[in-house]
């Protein structure tokens, strides 16, 4: 019971992210707030919840994307698999670190979903992957910690429970 809080709460981003944040594009792009929900979970659940929650995202993700279904759902879970091991190893408490860590991870995957693209045949101007790559991997680094304060009371409730 006290999980479905943070279900309602990465769904309520996956429609933000569907449509309020169309108003806060720049260059064409916008934050990716279903990864950074992704990396909130990797970092404050054990591995069992965080996969269940990185699936939820991705599956949310891939219903309503123009990419190969499934391939958000596959990654997203291996980046949540790689970050809560990343997280045993060293302390990721910092915003810094963890935006560092976002700007990882939308890097690699918005690399990974165009190399999809392009070897399932569709073609993709190189600056678009670039601008992408580039600008959404920033773009979301830098609306990370806005997210984060938004998710930490839901969590605290939760482990208040």
């Amino acid at each position: 019971m006290r999980k479905s809080i943070i279900f309602v709460i990465i769904a309520g981003f996956g429609v933000a992210q569907l449509s309020i944040a169309d108003f806060f594009k720049v260059f064409g792009v916008k934050p990716d707030l279903l990864l950074i929900c992704v990396v909130f979970a990797s970092l404050n659940f054990n591995l069992r919840w965080a996969l269940i929650f990185s699936v939820f995202a991705g599956v949310f993700k891939d219903v309503f994307s123009a990419n190969t279904f499934g391939l958000n759902t596959l990654l997203f879970a291996l980046w949540s698999f790689l970050i809560v091991r990343l997280a045993r190893e060293i302390s990721i408490d910092d915003e810094i670190l963890r935006a560092i860590l976002i700007l990882a991870a939308v890097a690699l995957h918005n690399i990974i979903c165009g190399l999809v693209f392009i070897y399932c045949g569709k073609f993709i101007p190189p600056g678009i992957i670039v601008r992408i790559v580039l600008i959404e991997s920033v773009y979301t680094a830098l609306v990370s910690p806005l997210v984060f304060r938004c998710f930490r009371p839901a969590y605290l409730r939760v482990q208040a429970i």
